[in-house]
């Protein structure tokens, strides 16, 4: 599987011009537009691609962007699933998910074969890396099919489009060879395979950035310091001078819910609220009271896979 490279691209290098729209105008639905960037290809050995792209996309001077970016070894994430991506002038960036290949879509005729299922390996590690953060928001993984743009348009749209399709008179990616079947089968096997769940890395860099923090993914006494700063919960024990010190960040709570729900018969809503619902979820999973701080953020971290 191709590497991920940790963080938030255009967040961690922030670009020339925006390149990217925070939160969505309308509701997000499971259906991915699939790219490629036209940069080139490298054809065999290290794919610096997807690094390059990245980099252009910070300087360049004119909109374009996706919410990841991958080459035959990498994936980059660009930008949050929750915000918009500058990936299509046709309406899709309202609710759509944006990934691409750092690579030409005329090449894959040219290609040897070993490449070509890098390649479309990566493009399945991509879709099934935006099936999760879905599934997460309580939305259904998209299908694998490939969605006409009428059918892509609908509310109840579930599936793939091609850019070329979204835009048959300015686009043709990710090109006529572009391997649907065989992107399809992968894609599906990784979902099956439930492989993608974010490991303990991914998820302290998540919640150090949350809590506003360096994300060198070390748990040190700043971050231990931040955590107890951005404690949430509730506890009618407390008295009113302490409660009022509750953070109770929505942002922190939803990272606390995405956790709950990665345990066994939980499905929290994902809307950073700490609720009742998300108070017992917190109580069940960590045989604790309804209060996380720092020693219970580091006990969702320590349950995390490595």
């Amino acid at each position: 599987m191709a590497t991920v490279r940790p963080g938030i691209y255009l967040e961690d290098n922030p670009p020339r011009r925006s390149q990217f729209r925070r939160g969505r105008r309308s509701p997000v639905k499971p259906v991915i537009v699939v790219h490629t960037a036209e940069s080139g290809t490298d054809q065999s050995g290290a794919d610096p691609r997807a690094e390059n792209v990245a980099s252009f996309i910070r300087n360049r001077t004119t909109a374009g962007s996706y919410h990841l970016l991958g080459d035959a070894d990498s994936i980059v994430q660009l930008i949050r699933f929750e915000n918009e991506a500058f990936q299509d002038r046709t309406g899709s960036n309202q609710w759509a998910i944006g990934i691409s290949l750092a690579m030409n879509a005329a090449d894959w005729p040219d290609l040897p074969s070993t490449r070509r299922d890098e390649f479309a390996e990566t493009a399945a590690q991509m879709a099934a890396t935006a099936a999760v953060w879905l599934n997460e928001q309580g939305l259904p993984s998209p299908a694998a099919r490939f969605l006409t743009k009428t059918q892509s348009d609908r509310a109840s749209a579930s599936g793939f489009i091609s850019h070329g399709r979204r835009d048959p008179t300015r686009r043709s990616d990710p090109g006529a060879g572009f391997p649907w079947t065989d992107f399809f089968r992968r894609y599906e096997r990784l979902l099956a395979d439930g492989g993608l769940e974010p490991g303990r890395d991914a998820l302290t860099r998540e919640l150090q950035r949350l809590v506003g923090v360096d994300d060198d993914g070390i748990v040190g006494d700043l971050t231990i310091a931040a955590l107890n700063r951005n404690w949430v919960g509730r506890d009618e024990s407390f008295d009113s001078s302490v409660a009022d010190t509750f953070t109770n960040n929505p942002n922190v709570i939803a990272w606390i819910q995405r956790r709950v729900n990665s345990e066994d018969g939980f499905d929290l809503d994902i809307d950073g609220k700490f609720g009742p619902n998300t108070e017992r979820g917190v109580k069940s999973v960590l045989d604790r009271r309804g209060v996380v701080a720092a020693e219970s953020f580091l006990a969702f971290l320590e349950r995390a896979k490595p």
